[in-house]
């Protein structure tokens, strides 16, 4: 239960995405049903359409899309960057594309397709989101120019419906709080401060854009070319209504693509579809159109403005054949195969095939094809983000569904066309089924069975008492015991056929059992597209072999963690190296490089690690590489990014000599004269000895607010702690202020610690006077240099990518990291050599669950 409602925490606003986006599609199939009569005669109207203005619309569609390329040239230009007219209008074709069925705006600007843009164009990924933001700027801006004096004028007419209005008054007053909020950071007041504070890449993208070339002239070009998008929009509906023999007016094609416009900036997935239909036509009616042409020409204007731009994305990505292809392609089509088959489900069949079916098969079974077809309809749009993700499950239910639509099509009402559609994305699924490896958590679904069992059994049941003690009114019948639960059954998969309530009670239970059985099935479903996450345990006779080997190969400061006693490990076919690793979701992470023989091992020891991960579902990253295997990984093809700097201190120059160590020189003496004494504490450690430490400990903690955390680092754990040596700093009554303890570092010459703690009323000063003596003492001993571990997200000077930058940024305001700034302030204290750690990952996609993955990594295990 627990990882249930984290894997429902960690995709909320996904799932929230999808569930508001298929409500619209839900929308729009209710109104088409509702209408059917009408929609039947929609194809008719359209067939008559008069050719030269669709042929204008299509020419006003190449115009579009120019636009659309200029305002992106511009956006450019407004930050001093140029781009080609023939980039600009792709990257906006391939972009539309991917926003319209990936539920995550802001990822499609930060990691599709900047890499290609950097490759072709020579602009870094840093200006491509600076652009981006302008470009989503002023279509924001342009909407609110256009469609809200059309809104206010319909208001005015009373000619806007009670919801829309409310809906408008809230738009108005968000507007106006966001106007307020506009003047306020232009201003630098309450708001660019509270944002300073809480969102500091936001203030730096304000920054950027008062700074460094940016040009206001290119900035109002944009605006203005945002405002030519809209006026298409508006000259592309009135084309709609004249080539429908409708009566066209301006006014009416501006209010109806103002409502367009308002739909737009409510419905982040799947851009409307279903929800502007409804609307558009509903505006329509109001200015006369008949039910039947005002569905017509809301269909002919999402032609001009959806459709079409679909199919030229579509054509774009396929032109380009790369990576990206093989991942979006097959979820694209999946998702046009949810559109055909619900409008294939909602149209009604073809006279002359469906009397020849009907000498086949009885009614019955071409009703329950068709209700299958809407249903796998809504059910294959919500599959796409999670094929996007890789999941081997969300694939399989693809080729399933594909597979029975292709049958149930032709069984419906032998519509070859869509099944030939269903043939094609099952094939195209198929044939790249090895982009789809990540399992199911099969454990966790066992688990979830009986759950799962008892909704759909008490949905069932509640369906068969309902219907059994029914009032005869409430659907003019008395059911028998059999026939409840088949109307139970029937109802659970929103099949309603024969069921007629006469009462507003017996449409409120029909409704309660439809709802209640559709979210059972996605309860069910949710169970099958869960990812697998693996939780195996360590074995004792695994962590010795790991353990042999870091003994025989270790060359480095993290080699002690990788075979402590959180890490899994794998190991290679000669068992001469192996990978200290932890999983997440579906990530294997592992610590740092492999323990190996060499560097030529390590290099086959990578990808033969990606290789068994590939085969268990789980995604390979590298954390903390150190900057001289940076090069290794970069032949491999991983990408890096930076995420800290490690400091190590050379023993051999270090002294408290000069004017910089003033400081430092105060505090030895004041803390001795004080009485604290540096003490060194050799193996085994008593009992005693270590619940003072765990004294300290749990002070610290508790001081700090924070947990034990693990993976690159140890916690506090008697048992190892027993057998390590241990420096403190004691006062003259023998009370320990702070401790650490010293543990194997496999560089030779090179000492390491793992804990560093002090009680909350040790002196000021006690870890300095603790880590000075205890660079002497280590002098002392032979040692040359001393291991301090790396700040997490310093060291970012320059940083190369919007990633790093966003690193940089939270490293420098975020209060909550401001521990780390902290901390790389005490260890420049001692003049330390600086080295870059990276992330070593596969994909752009890798980066939006990596930061989850790695925060449960770094929990120790209960």
């Amino acid at each position: 239960m627990t990882r249930a409602l984290l894997f429902l925490r960690t995709n909320q606003k996904v799932l929230l995405q999808v569930a508001l986006s298929l409500f619209f599609v839900g929308l729009g199939i209710y109104f088409l049903r509702h209408e059917r009569a009408e929609v039947h005669q929609v194809g008719a109207v359209l067939v008559q359409a008069n050719v030269l203005w669709v042929l204008t619309g299509v020419a006003l569609l190449a115009l579009f899309v120019m636009v659309q390329g200029l305002m992106y040239v511009y956006s450019f230009r407004a930050i001093g960057q140029g781009i080609g007219l023939s980039a600009a209008s792709a990257l906006y074709l391939k972009r539309n594309l991917i926003s319209m069925f990936l539920p995550a705006g802001m990822l499609t600007n930060m990691f599709f397709f900047n890499e290609e843009l950097e490759r072709e164009e020579g602009i870094a990924p840093t200006q491509t989101y600076f652009a981006s933001s302008i470009f989503s700027i002023c279509s924001i801006l342009s909407s609110i120019i256009i469609g809200l004096p059309a809104l206010l004028w319909l208001l005015l007419q009373s000619k806007l419906s009670g919801d829309l209005a409310v809906g408008l008054l809230a738009v108005l007053a968000t507007l106006g709080l966001l106007g307020l909020g506009v003047r306020s950071l232009l201003k630098k007041g309450w708001l660019y401060g509270f944002l300073e504070r809480k969102a500091p890449a936001f203030t730096e993208v304000i920054g950027q854009l008062q700074s460094q070339s940016f040009h206001a002239r290119d900035f109002w070009i944009v605006v203005a070319l945002s405002c030519v998008i809209e006026m298409i929009g508006i000259t592309h509906l009135y084309i709609s209504m004249e080539a429908l023999g409708g009566e066209a007016t301006l006014k009416a094609a501006v209010i109806g693509y103002a409502i367009v416009l308002l739909l737009l900036m409510s419905s982040p997935f799947l851009r409307g579809v279903g929800a502007i239909e409804v609307a558009l036509a509903y505006a329509l009616t109001l200015f006369g159109f008949s039910t039947v042409a005002a569905i017509s020409v809301a269909m002919l204007f999402r032609f001009f403005e959806f459709w079409s731009l679909l199919v030229l994305g579509v054509v774009i990505l396929a032109a380009q054949r790369g990576a990206l292809l093989l991942r979006v392609f097959p979820a694209l089509l999946l998702f046009a195969l949810g559109l055909v088959n619900i409008l294939s489900a909602i149209t009604p069949a073809a006279p002359e095939r469906l009397k020849i079916l009907k000498e086949f098969l009885p009614m019955a079974a071409i009703h329950a094809s068709t209700y299958f077809v809407l249903f796998s309809g809504v059910l294959i749009l919500g599959l796409g983000a999670y094929l996007l993700r890789g999941l081997r499950n969300a694939w399989l239910m693809g080729v399933a569904l594909s597979g029975l639509s292709l049958i149930f099509h032709l069984t419906k009402g032998i519509d070859y066309e869509e099944a030939v559609i269903a043939l094609v994305v099952m094939a195209s699924l198929i044939y790249q089924r090895k982009q789809y490896f990540i399992k199911a958590d099969l454990q966790l679904a066992k688990r979830s069975l009986f759950p799962g069992l008892v909704a759909v059994s008490g949905v069932l049941l509640f369906g068969t008492i309902g219907f059994f003690f029914m009032d005869e009114k409430h659907f003019n019948t008395n059911f028998t015991a059999g026939q409840s639960f088949h109307k139970a059954l029937t109802t659970f998969f929103m099949f309603n056929k024969g069921l007629a309530p006469a009462t507003p009670f017996g449409w409120e239970f029909l409704y309660a059992m439809n709802f209640l059985g559709g979210a059972a099935l996605a309860y069910v479903v949710f169970l099958l597209l869960r990812p697998l996450i693996h939780y195996p345990q360590p074995e004792q006779e695994a962590r010795l072999r790991a353990q042999g080997l870091v003994e025989k190969y270790g060359r480095s400061s993290l080699d002690y963690f990788k075979s402590y006693s959180d890490k899994l490990f794998w190991f290679s076919a000669d068992n001469e190296g192996f990978v200290a690793f932890k999983t997440s979701r579906s990530y294997a992470i592992a610590l740092e490089t492999p323990v190996c023989r060499d560097e030529a091992a390590m290099a086959a020891l990578i990808p033969a690690f990606e290789q068994w991960g590939r085969q268990n579902g789980l995604r390979p990253a590298w954390y903390r590489i150190p900057q001289g295997f940076a090069p290794t990984f970069e032949k491999l093809g991983k990408k890096l990014l930076q995420i800290g700097e490690n400091a190590v201190v050379n023993l051999d120059t270090f002294n408290l000599q000069g004017k910089d160590k003033k400081d430092l020189r105060n505090v030895m003496n004041r803390l001795a004269k004080e009485g604290y004494a540096f003490h060194t504490y050799d193996p085994p450690q008593r009992d005693g000895f270590l619940q003072q430490l765990k004294a300290v400990s749990d002070d610290w903690l508790r001081e700090t607010g924070r947990s034990e955390l693990a993976f690159s680092q140890g916690f506090f754990d008697e048992k190892e702690l027993k057998n390590q040596p241990i420096f403190t700093i004691e006062n003259q009554e023998g009370k320990v202020a702070g401790f650490v303890n010293i543990i194997p570092d496999y560089v030779p010459g090179e000492a390491n610690f793992d804990l560093m703690r002090k009680t909350e009323d040790a002196p000021n000063g006690a870890m300095d006077f603790l880590f000075i003596n205890m660079f002497l003492h280590l002098r002392g001993q032979g040692f040359h240099h001393c291991d301090l571990g790396m700040v997490p997200m310093s060291g970012i000077d320059d940083p190369e990518n919007i990633q790093e930058r966003a690193i940089k940024l939270a490293y420098e305001r975020i209060r909550q990291f401001s521990h780390y700034k902290s901390l790389r302030f005490f260890k420049e204290k001692f003049e330390p050599e600086w080295t870059a750690m990276y992330l070593a990952y596969s994909a752009p996609f890798d980066l939006v669950y990596l930061p989850g993955a790695l925060e449960e990594v770094m929990g120790v295990m209960e």
